[in-house]
C-alpha cells in the first residue's frame, strides 16, 4: 500500500471516529426515559443523522433502531475497506466473517425461540452484497436443516453439520457459538500470518489474543455465576488455541468453587482491575474498558493502517453496545447511575 493510501485511510478513519458519540453525548442520553427522545437526539447527531433521517421517533421499533445503528457502523467499515488496494485486503475482510457468524447465530436463535417470522426482519439485508453467503436463503430458512442447506458449499456448512438435529430443543447453541468463534479467530491469525511480519504482526496478534483472553475470563465467570456450569462445560466453550493464558491458570479458575473466588484470583494476577464489589457488571465493564483503551491508543498514535482499521472496528462495536445498553436501560427503567456503569467511553 502506498504512503498516500496509508495516509488517506488513516485520515478517513480518524475523521469518522471524530463523529462518534462523546462523553457529553452519553451524559445526555442516559437522562432520557423514552426511545423517541433518544431517537430525536441521535437524528440530530452528525454520526447518525443520515441513517435516521427518515425515521419516525414515535413509531420506530427498538429492534429496527438497533439494526439501523449496526448498519451505520457497517457502512462506515465498508467505506474504509474500499480504500484498501493492497495485497493484504483479506485482513480487512475479517469483519465480514464476524458479521456472517452473527447472522448465522441470529438465525439459530430464531429456531430455538420458535420466532422465525418475528425475527426475519432483524437479519441485515444490507449485508448481502458484501458476503459470500446467501442472506436471502438464510432469511427463508425455517429449520436447522434448511439453514445448513442455505450455507451449502461455504465453510459454515462443515462447521454446522456436526451439530445437526431435527429437534430444536436439542440445538447445542453454546457449542455452535464456540465453533464459529474459533473459526473467526483461526481466520484472523491465518490472515495476519500471511500478510504481516515483525512488530506489526506481533501487535495485531496481541490485539486478538487480548480479545480471546478477556472473552474467556468473562465466560468462566458468567457460566459459574449464573448457570453453575460444570468444569467440562465451561472448558468446552473457551477459545484456547490462540490464548496466552496458560492451561494451568484456566484450570485453576475453572476449579474454583464460585464466581466470587474468580474475582479474588484475578486480583492477584495481571487482570487485577477486574476485582471490585460491582460483581459481574464490573468484570464485563473492564473487559470492554481494556479493549477500548487499547483501541483508542492505536487510533490516536498508530501510523499502521491495519492497526488503525482494527481499532476503528473495535471502537464502533463498543459504541453499538453502548447505545444498545441505553435502549435496554430505558426499556427496563434502569437508573442513570446503573446505566452509566454499563457504558464504556
Amino acid at each position: 500500500m502506498s504512503s498516500w493510501s496509508n495516509n488517506a485511510l488513516i485520515s478517513k478513519a480518524k475523521s469518522m471516529y471524530g463523529e462518534f458519540l462523546k462523553p457529553s453525548d452519553y451524559e445526555k442520553l442516559i437522562k432520557y426515559h423514552s426511545v423517541p427522545d433518544l431517537v430525536g437526539f441521535l437524528k440530530k447527531h452528525p454520526h447518525y443523522q443520515d441513517i435516521l433521517k427518515d425515521v419516525s421517533e414515535t413509531s420506530i421499533h427498538r429492534g429496527n433502531l438497533e439494526a439501523l445503528i449496526k448498519k451505520n457502523a457497517f457502512d462506515n467499515v465498508i467505506k474504509l475497506m474500499k480504500s484498501v488496494y493492497s495485497k493484504d485486503v483479506k485482513y480487512y475482510e475479517l469483519n465480514i466473517v464476524k458479521q456472517e457468524n452473527e447472522i448465522i447465530l441470529s438465525a439459530i436463535r430464531t429456531f430455538i425461540s420458535d420466532e422465525v417470522e418475528d425475527n426475519k426482519g432483524k437479519i441485515p439485508y444490507f449485508f448481502d452484497t458484501h458476503s459470500e453467503i446467501d442472506i436471502k436463503k438464510i432469511i427463508k430458512a425455517d429449520s436447522f436443516e434448511a439453514l445448513i442447506e442455505a450455507l451449502k458449499k461455504t465453510p459454515y456448512e462443515k462447521i454446522l453439520l456436526p451439530f445437526y438435529t431435527r429437534n430444536n430443543d436439542n440445538i447445542r447453541y453454546l457449542d455452535i457459538e464456540h465453533a464459529l468463534e474459533s473459526y473467526y479467530y483461526d481466520q484472523a491469525f491465518m490472515r495476519i500470518e500471511q500478510h504481516y511480519k515483525g512488530k506489526l504482526k506481533a501487535d495485531l496478534e496481541s490485539i486478538f489474543q487480548t480479545k480471546i483472553e478477556l472473552s474467556n475470563i468473562t465466560k468462566i465467570y458468567r457460566l459459574k455465576k449464573f448457570y453453575q456450569a460444570d468444569p467440562v462445560t465451561i472448558k468446552s466453550v473457551l477459545v484456547r488455541k490462540h490464548s496466552r493464558l496458560k492451561e494451568k491458570r484456566i484450570d485453576e479458575m475453572i476449579a474454583l468453587k464460585d464466581a466470587d473466588q474468580i474475582l479474588s484470583y484475578l486480583a492477584k494476577s495481571e487482570y487485577q482491575m477486574f476485582k471490585n464489589d460491582k460483581d459481574y457488571v464490573y468484570i464485563e465493564y473492564y473487559a470492554g474498558q481494556i479493549k477500548y483503551d487499547l483501541a483508542k491508543k492505536f487510533m490516536y498514535f498508530s501510523t499502521k493502517v491495519p492497526k488503525v482499521y482494527t481499532a476503528f472496528i473495535t471502537l464502533a462495536e463498543i459504541e453499538i453496545d453502548n447505545i444498545t445498553n441505553i435502549i435496554e436501560g430505558i426499556r427496563y427503567q434502569v437508573s442513570e447511575v446503573e446505566m452509566k456503569q454499563m457504558l464504556i467511553y
